[in-house]
């Protein structure tokens, strides 16, 4: 069984740094300098700008987490965001993300066992650690 977290570091993450390399592009941002600001590597903006990687879950029909990724991109766009805070504000919506629901569906394709299990794993906010 792959974990919430599993999942999101594939599928979330990804599907993230492709929206904000793709906002970037548009405010000619060069792919290195799009690497820098995400703290990934060139090829990987070329990946999400050719939609070869961050395709697995697609949020761009969520005006909620469009408008997150949105500042992001802004914030790096006015140089007001440096790596540490870029990758706190992912973070942030990643976890956002798991809270809402809105990466179950692939989480149950990948693990039909979850969706048997009837999970709410990542939406139970009143979850505790052991």
């Amino acid at each position: 069984m792959q974990t919430p977290y599993e999942v999101a570091s594939k599928s979330v993450i990804p599907a993230i740094r492709g929206m904000i390399s793709r906002g970037l592009i548009e405010k000619n941002f060069t792919q290195l300098e799009i690497a820098h600001a995400l703290g990934v590597t060139q090829p990987a903006v070329s990946k999400y700008f050719w939609d070869k990687r961050g395709r697995a879950i697609d949020f761009d029909h969520r005006p909620d987490v469009r408008k997150m990724a949105d500042v992001i991109t802004e914030g790096i766009a006015a140089g007001k965001l440096d790596r540490v805070q870029v990758a706190n504000l992912i973070k942030e919506m990643c976890d956002y993300i798991m809270r809402s629901g809105y990466m179950c569906d692939l989480h149950f394709e990948i693990d039909p066992q979850i969706k048997n299990s009837n999970c709410k794993i990542c939406m139970d906010a009143t979850a505790q650690a052991v």
